[in-house]
């Protein structure tokens, strides 16, 4: 597996991350505040992901 196909499984797994966070985010209003900075720190890693495949794909 070369870097850039890694990297690409790992935004995969950021992208399941936040549809999971936010699903959870709905159902518990309890505690929806964690749920919220989950999804906040995992599109922070999505957008590490997406730069770094960019800088390797130029």
């Amino acid at each position: 597996m070369i870097p850039i196909e890694a990297l690409r499984i790992a935004l995969t797994e950021e992208a399941k991350a936040i549809a999971l966070y936010r699903k959870l985010s709905l159902e518990h209003n309890s505690i929806r505040e964690v749920f919220d900075f989950l999804i906040t720190e995992e599109e922070k890693h999505q957008q590490l992901l997406e730069n770094k495949i960019i800088e390797l794909t130029k």
